[in-house]
């Protein structure tokens, strides 16, 4: 994760950069007639992580739909469709450098088909999760839309998302449901010149995405130097936290000579477990994520466990959402990657939670609450944007140093992450005054790259079915040993929701 590469700091915090309070717009024109701006905190990071740690972070985001059109249609409507989504999102056709994203405005229909042909290619005789999972194994070139033909009128089709998660975290699943809007769109049949407009800089400006840290000076008031302090206070407590021994899941032995194959592995949560799982969350007071991350922690304390480590080191990826004021955002430009990296401690004593044969209900509501709580300290300030805005330069040297002169020193066990993708509701936006086709989402799902020692739990539901993404690479884990960790979390997942709720039948598959 990037806090264990955070350990530069500057003499002291004093006043964030004064462009993060600027009301200046970031993006601005260059000779060349595109636009620039710089990546900023967390952006940063995540792009060093990306270029230095083999494509580590990059999204793998897929659908699945049916449809009354016929593979032919969809082949001829996929390109304009492409298109029209840049459009609508112009953050597809940004093109992200070392240190600035850039984006190059379109104004002759030929160079828009060049480009819908270079990023959106089409795959026939394949799943749509064959295609997704050979995404996630390649590291990114430029970012690509992939429509997936098999069977369309069986619902065997769909398509791959692959990009950069440099500035996109939820606005990915946007991506997709304007892609396949529009491809229920008559007009996309006659192709991208028929009704061809050129990305004019005033009309496109505005949609394109500002960093988190400009948003933070624009939505969040300026803090005080007490607050600041606390800001930086959280944040060394945090680095700090990578020193010590924590209970997680063992590399495998030979980690350093295996090659690398990332796995995206897919829990599947029945409606019945959700709807339970969420009502007992609600009963113990505490997140749905804090309830899952102990089942995490508590099947990790079982299996792994030594009784030597101090505690337990849990990573996550916190939505700053929670601190933009959605009141005055109107006029903004949009915020697309939100993220800002956390990590809690839990110490040794709340992980004593007794043999298997105890019961395990008291033992998850106890850890879920004391990760709900330890997650809240962590983010009760919204300034920690400003020490990452600040800090994040240092960081990501630290990141692409620690790659450079060699390979880091891989820890004896891999530290959980779990993020909290959202909810998905397979809703397509209206698109043009044309009578629309039939198409319809029936399946979303996350995915990417994780190249880091660390086994990555993605959790998210798509129509209130509840799912979980373990993302990890084969280097580190053995595939088998990490479905028997998923299968162990999932039975204490069941355990807990039933805790407050009796149903009769409730099942995960894996």
């Amino acid at each position: 994760m990037l806090q264990s590469y955070s350990q530069q700091r500057p003499s002291a915090m004093g006043q964030p950069p004064s462009q993060t309070r600027s009301p200046v717009r970031e993006w601005q024109p260059t000779g060349s007639g595109s636009l620039a701006r710089r990546l900023r905190g967390s952006e940063l990071l995540v792009n060093y992580s990306e270029r230095f740690n083999d494509g580590n972070f990059e999204l793998t985001l897929s659908a699945s739909l049916q449809t009354s059109l016929t593979g032919t249609q969809l082949r001829n409507r996929c390109r304009a469709a492409w298109w029209q989504t840049r459009k609508r999102r112009p953050v597809v056709g940004i093109q992200v450098g070392l240190g600035q994203a850039v984006f190059e405005p379109i104004v002759e229909a030929c160079d828009a088909e060049r480009w819908a042909t270079r990023t959106c290619t089409v795959a026939a005789d394949a799943s749509v999760e064959a295609v997704a999972l050979d995404r996630a194994r390649r590291p990114l070139s430029a970012t690509s839309m992939t429509l997936v033909l098999t069977d369309p009128s069986r619902g065997r089709a769909g398509c791959v998302l692959n990009m950069s998660h440099v500035l996109i975290n939820h606005e990915g699943y946007a991506i997709i449901a304007d892609f396949l809007a529009l491809l229920a769109h008559p007009p996309c049949e006659r192709g991208i010149a028929a009704s061809f407009e050129a990305e004019a800089v005033a009309a496109t400006l505005p949609k394109l995405p500002q960093s988190l840290s400009q948003a933070y000076g624009q939505l969040v008031p300026a803090p005080t130097a007490e607050e600041l302090q606390h800001a930086m206070a959280v944040f060394e407590g945090a680095q700090q936290r990578w020193a010590r021994p924590s209970v997680g899941i063992p590399l495998h032995p030979d980690a350093a000579s295996r090659r690398s194959r990332v796995h995206n592995r897919l829990v599947t949560f029945e409606p019945s477990l959700s709807r339970a799982a969420l009502q007992a969350s609600r009963r113990m007071g505490v997140s749905i994520t804090a309830a899952f991350f102990a089942c995490i922690t508590l099947a990790m304390a079982r299996r792994y466990g030594t009784g030597r480590e101090q505690g337990a080191h849990l990573l996550f990826s916190a939505n700053a959402e929670r601190w933009l004021d959605a009141r005055r955002r109107s006029g903004l430009q949009p915020v697309t990657m939100t993220i800002v990296p956390g990590g809690l401690w839990l110490d040794a004593t709340a992980l004593r939670v007794g043999p298997a044969a105890d019961e395990p209900a008291g033992a998850l509501a106890r850890l879920a609450s004391a990760i709900d709580s330890a997650q809240r300290e962590d983010l009760a300030s919204p300034h920690i944007i400003a020490v990452y805005d600040q800090l994040a330069p240092a960081m990501a040297d630290a990141v692409a140093d620690s790659y450079r002169l060699a390979l880091p020193t891989l820890p004896p066990v891999g530290r959980p992450t779990l993020t909290s993708q959202g909810r998905f509701d397979g809703c397509l936006p209206a698109v043009g005054a044309a009578a629309r086709d039939e198409v319809r989402m029936t399946d979303f799902r996350t995915g990417g790259r994780n190249t880091d020692p660390n086994v990555c739990f993605a959790l998210y539901s798509f129509r209130d079915k509840l799912r979980c993404n373990l993302l990890f690479d084969e280097r580190f884990f053995d595939p088998d040993e990490v479905a028997q960790l998923a299968s162990a979390v999932t039975d204490l997942f069941r355990i807990m929701s039933l805790s407050c709720t009796k149903h009769d039948v409730v099942s995960a598959r894996v």
